[in-house]
């Protein structure tokens, strides 16, 4: 725990320096009816020992699972020591973009690394600083999609994209007076080409489509952009499982003018639901609408190569009102973790990584079949998530599978297909896991 102690005393010099009389005047601002108007119910003071104790009685409520295989957005993946270790070295207590950039060569030159990987991954030219996660990436992504189109103003969205991205596109772009988000349908959970082709029109400036998709289908991008750039339209790729470039074409070479999403699988881990680590990729010709930072490479006077900050359009620098962003933290930590999960892996680690993750998948798959209690609501390529229909009562299923230390796929009826349900293995699921899986649900038959 942090320790963080205050006196009484300390209290009444603070508010002396500003010349306060009582901490309640700070809040004089707030209107009366805001105000909570009583103490907080907070339990009586402790010592350290008793709040320690206290914290690890909380702690041992949670329950801790022997195999996941719940993706949806957040993915169970092996991280090195390597990066624990590299990552906690001194020099990167902090790794926030600083506001004298050229004095912190360190840091600039790992962002510039992350922002490389990134374009290779992607297969694009520019990348930015990262970003806070991906669904405020994809959302930015929609933003930079309206203002490289100018006078469009309509965001074509399939409904392949996960649930939560869709909601944060449609929070972002609201506020926007004249702009619309319109969803394209799916078939057999893929984008539907007819509808996406009905939609189109000159008023639309850009179509984000899952890569992979929510419901783990690989959308065939060629197919999708041929339609949508004879429209006009900028093809955007949203990607929620970053280990899928390992194996899948990258999107910039598959047709899509931008990508975006999730890159939390390259040394993160889930905890608890973040941090996330969001990425954002472009063409060149499209720097200029990027959000967020960019750092560059040049030389100095005497010819020495060195790391600049370029291109850093937000409010707080000199675009002021005219920024691209209010970006204020590019997450440049978390960056930092996956840029040396990334240099670890290699190439070839990342392809050998990303072939467990499919491989495991399509065993998962085969062996939850064999049940009898799913079946294929439709056949299409995955990567390492796929949907099955259910023929049993999804909750009881979901409830054997927690009281044998398994965490189970997501139910899909909330999120509008109801009785079907979403798998993931990853290389953290073993045989043995996955058999004992399949055997704790044919024996919760109901």
């Amino acid at each position: 725990m942090r320790y963080l102690p205050l006196a009484p005393a300390e209290d009444r010099a603070l508010l002396d320096a500003i010349g306060v009389a009582r901490a309640e005047e700070l809040l004089e601002g707030i209107p009366e009816e805001l105000l909570l108007g009583r103490p907080l119910v907070l339990p009586p003071q402790a010592s350290e020992l008793d709040v320690l104790r206290h914290l690890e009685s909380l702690a041992a409520r949670n329950r801790p699972f022997r195999s996941r295989f719940l993706g949806a957005g957040a993915y169970s993946h092996y991280v090195p020591a390597a990066v624990d270790h590299l990552a906690g070295r001194q020099e990167w207590f902090t790794s926030y973009t600083p506001y004298q950039p050229e004095i912190s060569q360190g840091t600039l030159q790992a962002i510039f690394e992350y922002q490389t990987l990134i374009c290779d991954l992607t297969g694009l030219e520019v990348s930015n600083a990262s970003m806070y996660d991906g669904a405020t990436a994809a959302a930015e992504a929609a933003l930079m999609g309206l203002r490289l189109n100018r006078g469009r103003n309509t965001v074509l969205v399939s409904r392949g994209l996960h649930p939560h991205t869709l909601e944060v596109i449609r929070t972002f772009i609201a506020p926007r007076q004249g702009l619309e988000v319109v969803e394209v349908e799916l078939r057999d959970g893929l984008t539907t080409p007819a509808d996406l082709q009905a939609r189109l029109g000159p008023e639309v400036a850009c179509v984000l489509v899952g890569y992979p998709n929510f419901l783990g289908g690989l959308e065939d991008l060629q197919a999708l952009a041929e339609p949508v750039h004879a429209a006009g339209a900028l093809l955007v790729a949203i990607t929620q499982e970053a280990m899928a470039f390992g194996w899948l074409e990258a999107p910039g070479r598959a047709g899509a003018d931008l990508a975006a999403g999730e890159a939390m699988s390259f040394g993160n881990r889930t905890s608890f639901g973040g941090p996330f680590l969001g990425f954002l990729a472009a063409r060149d010709a499209a720097k200029r609408e990027m959000p967020g930072r960019l750092i560059g490479r040049t030389l100095d006077a005497d010819g020495r190569p060195g790391c600049v900050l370029t291109l850093a359009t937000r409010e707080q620098h000199i675009r002021r009102e005219k920024a691209t962003s209010n970006i204020c933290s590019n997450q440049a930590l978390v960056a930092l973790r996956a840029n040396i999960f990334l240099q670890l892996a290699g190439p070839e680690g990342l392809r050998g990584l990303a072939e467990q993750n499919a491989a495991k998948a399509q065993y998962l798959r085969g062996k939850l079949l064999a049940t009898g209690l799913f079946e294929a609501p439709w056949e299409h390529p995955f990567f390492n998530e796929f949907t099955l229909r259910s023929r049993a009562d999804i909750a009881t299923l979901q409830r054997a599978c927690r009281a044998a230390g398994l965490l189970p796929g997501l139910d899909l009826g909330p999120y509008g297909w109801p009785g079907h349900m979403l798998w993931c293995a990853t290389e953290l699921n073993t045989r043995e896991d996955m058999d004992r899986l399949a055997g704790i649900l044919g024996a919760s038959r109901c």
